[in-house]
């Protein structure tokens, strides 16, 4: 009869709940590292939902991540409906369909970007690249044109217009580009109020308005004089 060694008894023996334990289960370590990886992509495209929105072109990027097996014909017809015809309104319904999925598919619809020129929106989501000023300055991204260059001078960063332009080619990804590097380097100087005044400096008048606009700010609206007390109902009279 073969002699039994303690060692294999013990490892035929079943685990103290009574159930064996599987065999290619990853460590609880790895399983929460991977959760929070998932997370902060979540987190980013959230964040960065604004550019995404309105620089993807919607129907290609869903033709992508069909052909790559993210979703199927059915799921992208389904996300197509949802944005009825608004080319933002269909981002915003592709987002929130990704925002309930993993790393992979997060890996797919970053390379769409690049594969559809966006290559500054690819790299921010890649670095994980988070800013909270991200609603505003990519929409006034757009506004700057060529004037970028001046709001860098203002801002005291004329250093930095030379290291944008060899980056991006394109004037919106430099400006938003450039503007993203005054966040970062300005930490928690880097207000609304501080863009504001630069703006101001360089004389860009609609570009402040359409920012208060953005921040739901309203100028401040000139009175003729006091307003008369009366009924408080619009279009009422006051008798006298």
């Amino acid at each position: 009869m073969p002699e039994i060694k303690v060692n294999d008894l013990a490892n035929s023996l079943p685990s103290a709940e009574g159930t064996p334990e599987p065999a290619n289960s990853p460590p609880p370590q790895q399983n929460d590292h991977q959760k929070k990886a998932v997370e902060e992509c979540r987190q980013m495209l959230d964040n960065f939902r604004v550019p995404l929105c309105n620089n993807v072109v919607a129907i290609e990027m869903l033709k992508h991540l069909q052909l790559n097996m993210v979703f199927d014909a059915e799921r992208a017809k389904q996300i197509r409906r949802t944005g009825k015809g608004s080319n933002i309104e269909t981002n915003q319904a592709l987002l929130n369909e990704l925002l309930t999925r993993g790393m992979r598919e997060f890996d797919v619809y970053q390379h769409g970007l690049r594969k559809f020129n966006l290559p500054l929106l690819a790299d921010l989501l890649e670095q994980k690249h988070f800013s909270k000023l991200m609603p505003i300055l990519e929409p006034i991204s757009q506004k700057l044109g060529h004037h970028w260059k001046r709001l860098a001078l203002e801002m005291g960063m004329g250093g930095e217009v030379p290291k944008v332009e060899s980056k991006y080619v394109r004037l919106r990804e430099q400006a938003l580009y450039f503007l993203l590097l005054w966040e970062d380097t300005s930490g928690v100087a880097a207000t609304e109020k501080r863009l504001m005044d630069a703006l101001d400096a360089c004389g860009m008048k609609k570009t402040i308005a359409y920012m208060k606009k953005l921040s739901g700010k309203k100028g401040k609206k000139k009175k003729g004089g006091k307003k008369k007390k009366g009924s408080g109902k619009p279009g009422t009279a006051r008798k006298k």
